[in-house]
């Protein structure tokens, strides 16, 4: 009652405040055009990535900006990280909820509010103009911030200098605490099994890597007796700090292209995606990047199809689970030991140790060119240059797969 109390006398504030500041805007429109960005803030890869390349979007030229403009953000309730919060409001014009929620609605609610508006990205999280690479990243962390996330490295086990790399796999179980009154079981042919993923973190670990398996709210631990791969997501050590930290640090992560893949990339760190889905949005803009994707079979042959096979009746461009069921096929994870080449072949590369055989630069050209062909209009919707590599071993074992 208290809370309720507070909440209507903070808009009884808000509201006539806010109502003056949008006619001002509205008067000084010929001088400087005040525009309100609204941040998507409530899941992690969209609040890291997506505003990282709005911004680059705004420097680039690519997003139009007016001469005279001023530009404010807020970032609306639920938060999914604080300490990025924080970091954007380094960088950008960020102003409280309280008042930026009121202004928003009442500037849309009269005429002329699409000149106040500051427009969406080109495509949400997906760096469809290349930016990514060739610029340095907006987000930074202060001298404090460092010596603190050295400090709890030190206590997870970690000494100056060691490697690690993080690992982190989409269940059902962070949607389904976070978003409890929420039907997100449209997005489950996503999930995955970290299990699966053992094998390959005990391959890095045995190159003497440290494996860090992320998360805040997952289904089961990861499980192995390799005293460098640390559950760090069922541990005393999870923070929203030491989730950026991390992200930011390691050698590479390890995901199947779950939002926390945002904070690899606006770090400039590299990602390797295995049993990535959608298909068709598979992430392609970064020459770093390495990944393999999860495959389609019949329920009736049982039989894998072929890429050609994907391309038939929009399949290669399904993103919900109904589609695939009321098509007759299923979705299948990639083998441990699939997951375990793509790792190893993504250190190689990092470590300069990766040699190609022959015949790989033209499995890549060959899948890459059917690929822009099965997923359709998602080509131009999804990918600009498509700069990153398909798993070399993947394409030698399937090559029958490329059809």
């Amino acid at each position: 009652m208290q809370t309720k109390l507070r909440r209507l006398a903070r808009l009884a504030i808000a509201v006539p405040i806010a109502l003056v500041f949008v006619l001002l805007i509205r008067v000084v429109r010929p001088l400087v055009i005040v525009r309100i960005g609204v941040m998507r803030s409530d899941r992690i890869g969209h609040f890291v990535l997506e505003t990282e390349l709005q911004q680059l979007e705004i420097e680039r030229g690519i997003a139009v900006r007016p001469k005279r403009s001023f530009n404010i953000w807020y970032a609306p309730e639920p938060i999914s990280n604080r300490v990025i919060y924080e970091m954007w409001k380094r960088v950008m014009r960020i102003w409280p909820n309280w008042f930026m929620v009121p202004v928003f609605r009442l500037n849309n609610s009269l005429p002329g509010s699409k000149a106040h508006q500051i427009p969406n990205t080109a495509s949400t999280c997906l760096d469809v103009h290349n930016l990514i690479d060739g610029a340095p990243p907006h987000l930074s962390f202060t001298p404090s911030e460092i010596e603190r996330g050295n400090k709890t490295l030190r206590e997870m086990g970690l000494s100056e200098g060691d490697r690690f790399v993080c690992i982190i796999v989409r269940d059902a179980e962070y949607t389904k605490v976070t978003f409890p009154g929420k039907d997100m079981s449209y997005h489950d042919f996503r999930n995955c099994d970290i299990d699966d993923s053992v094998m390959g973190a005990e391959a890095l670990a045995d190159r003497g890597l440290y494996v860090i398996r992320m998360g805040s709210i997952v289904e089961k631990p990861m499980i192995s007796k390799n005293p460098k791969i640390i559950d760090y997501a069922n541990s005393r050590f999870q923070s929203e700090f030491m989730d950026v930290f991390l992200g930011a640090r390691c050698e590479f992560c390890v995901s199947d292209g779950l939002g926390y893949y945002a904070i690899p990339a606006a770090f400039r760190r590299p990602n390797a995606y295995v049993n990535f889905t959608p298909f068709h949005i598979f992430f392609s803009s970064r020459a770093c990047d390495l990944g393999i994707a999860k495959t389609v079979s019949s329920l009736k042959t049982g039989k894998r199809l072929n890429l050609s096979q994907m391309g038939e009746n929009g399949i290669a461009q399904f993103s919900h689970t109904s589609q695939y069921s009321d098509a007759g096929v299923s979705i299948d994870s990639n083998t441990p030991e699939e997951i375990r080449d793509l790792m190893l072949e993504m250190l190689d590369r990092i470590e300069g140790k990766w040699t190609s055989q022959s015949g790989d630069d033209e499995l890549q050209t060959k899948f890459w060119k059917k690929y822009s062909e099965v997923i359709g209009e998602q080509r131009a919707i999804c990918h600009g240059e498509i700069r990153a590599k398909y798993g070399a071993q993947f394409l030698r074992d399937n090559q029958d797969w490329i059809l």
